[in-house]
């Protein structure tokens, strides 16, 4: 059954309040690799929301000739220089995000990032670490798993896809001009490999085949660049914070459409970008209490 988000009720996760002892490093560290010449504004904008939504610690690991760019960016995450040629990540760059990824609690990859064989090489790293914590793949991830014939096969409960109706159509194969076979065969991948899946659209469908949501916040201002890159960035901060996989997926989509809902009534859905969302997070959570 499919529930409508509409509203907060008891089937909207709630994160825990904050114990007044706890510290940074009680709310998680997140990892997240991505960016590219011409695209650092991407995984900036993963990497403020995560902290936005929040995450203890946020590290932001990019192709060297891009890491002044997204370090100059927000000067509360922590940047890493990969290995990189004149496209984006070279090969040797997988290596490096394994042994960086062994720190970290939660691992975000794509935005930026663009495809290659560095990329596709940082991805089926990823895929294949015998691991339990969460990992989201936004973007060019997305297209880099497109390019595997056996994609469904490197999924696994701990992740999250956030595809568009274009990069899930690449993956699945399933017409992006038909929404309800989209969403079925999101479902038959949530069955087949318990990894959620987040079709976005103008009513996010979120699945992990077992249970699955629509979500009716959020409005058209927010189809504009970016606003998918801040989505990963709040996936990734509320799985910081302990909340399960499909928990984390529901909440998330709700309180990112909330925060474009309040930035258009700011700025008006013409004008809104992805800069707008950042600025109206923190009152999309305080918002959570009032439902």
């Amino acid at each position: 059954m499919v529930n409508e988000m509409t509203t907060r009720s008891p089937a909207l996760p709630q994160l825990a309040p904050r114990d007044a002892d706890s510290h940074k490093g009680d709310y998680g560290r997140v990892l997240l690799i991505g960016g590219s010449p011409g695209m650092a504004g991407s995984i900036s904008l993963s990497a403020s929301a995560s902290i936005r939504s929040g995450a203890g610690l946020v590290t932001v690991a990019v192709p060297r000739r891009c890491l002044e760019t997204v370090a100059g960016y927000d000067r509360c995450y922590m940047t890493v220089a990969l290995p990189d040629d004149l496209k984006g990540f070279y090969e040797l760059a997988a290596s490096r995000v394994a042994q960086l990824s062994e720190s970290a609690t939660v691992l975000g990859c794509g935005p930026g990032m663009r495809t290659g064989v560095g990329a596709e090489g940082i991805v089926k790293t990823l895929c294949s670490q015998e691991s339990d914590k969460p990992l989201v793949f936004d973007a060019d991830a997305l297209n880099c798993l497109s390019q595997c014939d056996d994609w469904k096969s490197m999924l696994a409960p701990r992740m999250i896809l956030t595809p568009h109706p274009g990069e899930w159509e690449r993956l699945s194969g399933v017409a992006a001009s038909d929404r309800k076979a989209q969403e079925a065969a999101a479902v038959e991948t949530g069955k087949a490999t318990g990894a959620t899946i987040v079709l976005k659209g103008s009513k996010t469908f979120v699945t992990d085949g077992k249970k699955s949501v629509h979500n009716s916040t959020g409005n058209p201002g927010m189809a504009s660049g970016g606003s998918g890159d801040v989505l990963t960035g709040v996936l990734c901060g509320l799985l910081a914070q302990g909340l399960a996989v499909f928990e984390a997926a529901h909440l998330g989509v709700f309180v990112h459409g909330r925060a474009g809902d309040l930035a258009a009534e700011s700025v008006g859905q013409i004008s809104l970008s992805a800069s707008d969302l950042l600025q109206h997070l923190p009152a999309a959570f305080m918002s959570l209490s009032d439902q």
